[in-house]
């Protein structure tokens, strides 16, 4: 068993973009994004950003800090 990096999810932020704001994630970390933007009732749209990220594009009428509630959420969840 191995322990897992400090901080790995560190690197997930929050950048504004012409459209509003995006995050740029791993595809690791995408699919569980997803499903907690959705779980959430945030929609985004997914853009592959070269081949091993992708990019969650939201619009600039999305209130901000529900979608950085979220992205906390999930940085400093506990377990596998």
């Amino acid at each position: 068993m191995t322990l897992p990096k400090k901080e790995e999810k560190a690197y997930l932020e929050i950048h504004n973009s012409g459209k509003g704001f995006a995050i740029v994630a791993k595809k690791e970390d995408a699919g569980a994004l997803a499903a907690l933007f959705v779980q959430y009732g945030i929609s985004c749209e997914r853009k592959p950003q070269g081949a091993d990220e992708i990019t969650f594009q939201f619009p600039s009428g999305l209130e901000r800090t529900q979608v950085e509630k979220v992205l906390e959420g999930y940085k400093t969840a506990k377990g596998s």
